[in-house]
């Protein structure tokens, strides 16, 4: 018989958090679940889900009331002393606090004594505590309308991306989500969220074969061009890419409307504002790439946004690159399915399965030339394409 014994040796015998180990933990991550929920009398089920959005609503608290930042790793502090430090009440501290620690997002050492654990260590960090404000203040609000928004368009799927749940829950109703960021000042705390949620996650140009792809045939000439990134905000991609083979020839071209381009520009790296939703205007480059644009939009868009750029590929030369979630049909991860509420709340996209990425793909003029997995269920997925 399984007893708790048995649980803390395991949790001893951990592997360590370490790149070679992350699909193991991953599929840890997994069974631990499994456990938990066949574990679970109804009366606990219903107390996790009725009662889980209290969690990052306490988390969100604990960080707008200053206290892990407060706090520093490997010390202990007494309620007072944190109350005193971040000017709160001390019953108020003390039950924020205690309310962490039964999520398991605080360590408690004694009576009124806390410290910091690996779960309120993470979101002491500041692009985590930035990327959860902005969940728990501009996402959620839209997310808290899904059920209204699909109700009124009787539970068919979503194919807006201006009737959106997001768009119910700010004024006026039926902008796109980029143009609510814009609205309510949410582009920078946007960048922050995305650049957390890829933390971890797998680069497109390590599971791609790049030097086989796109250097071997390059049309060196002086104006030709390596990389279009488009819908690719500050650049990161590019420079990455750049780092990471820093001998590829061509230019690195990078694409987004000129509110979401960077102020200050690395070298190497051009930038351009460009609306995709417009035909393309650089031709004839070796390398399109999409990273997370294509799932903020619904099919038909997409459709209309791949012709784009189809319309100014050479045929036999330029390919597209589409970095995004491929949706198994079976046995999709728990952050696949909530990737894809999110998006069908906020955006009026989805994650898709390998049937409709082909699909837009096929419609827009292309074909899919390869389709290269992360080797996990969490990173982005690397699909080839090419001119029909």
């Amino acid at each position: 018989m399984l007893t708790v014994q048995h649980l803390s040796a395991l949790r001893e015998s951990l592997p360590p958090a370490t790149p070679e180990n992350a699909n193991l933990r991953e599929d840890l991550l997994v069974e631990t679940r499994k456990l938990l929920l066949s574990l679970e009398r109804p009366d606990n089920v219903v107390e996790r889900v009725g009662f889980q959005a209290l969690e990052t609503i306490t988390i969100s608290l604990s960080i707008r009331m200053g206290l892990l930042r407060a706090m520093e790793d490997g010390v202990i502090y007494a309620v007072e002393e944190l109350a005193t430090a971040t000017h709160c009440n001390p019953l108020l501290v003390e039950r924020i606090l205690r309310s962490l620690t039964a999520f398991g997002a605080m360590a408690q050492i004694d009576i009124n004594q806390f410290a910091l654990n690996n779960v309120s260590r993470t979101f002491k960090a500041r692009h985590n505590e930035a990327a959860m404000q902005h969940l728990c203040e501009f996402l959620t609000p839209g997310w808290l309308k899904l059920r209204e928004s699909l109700k009124d368009i009787d539970y068919q799927n979503p194919e807006s991306a201006t009737k959106t749940a997001l768009s119910k829950a700010y004024k006026p109703e039926g902008g796109t989500v980029f143009e609510i960021m814009v609205a309510e000042s949410q582009l920078d705390a946007f960048s922050i969220f995305m650049g957390s949620i890829n933390e971890g996650l797998k680069e497109w140009f390590n599971i791609y074969p790049v030097e086989q792809r796109l250097a071997q045939g390059f049309d060196n000439g002086p104006e030709a061009v390596m990389i279009v990134d488009v819908g690719g905000g500050f650049g990161h991609q590019a420079i990455n890419l750049k780092k990471k083979f820093p001998n590829l020839p061509g230019r690195f071209v990078v694409q987004d409307l000129a509110h979401g381009l960077p102020k200050e520009r690395p070298d190497g790296i051009e930038f351009m504002a460009h609306d995709f939703t417009m035909p393309q205007p650089v031709k004839n480059a070796r390398l399109y790439y999409l990273r997370w644009v294509i799932h903020d939009w619904p099919q038909e868009f997409c459709v209309k946004l791949i012709s784009n750029i189809r319309s100014a590929m050479k045929p036999g030369y330029s390919r597209l690159i589409v970095n995004e979630l491929v949706v198994p049909a079976i046995g999709a991860s728990k952050f696949m399915t909530v990737m894809d509420m999110n998006m069908m709340a906020v955006t009026g996209g989805m994650e898709r399965t390998e049937a409709l990425h082909r699909d837009y793909l096929e419609k827009a003029g292309l074909k899919v030339s390869q389709i290269y997995l992360p080797g996990d269920m969490v990173s982005a997925a690397v699909i080839e394409a090419e001119v029909a």
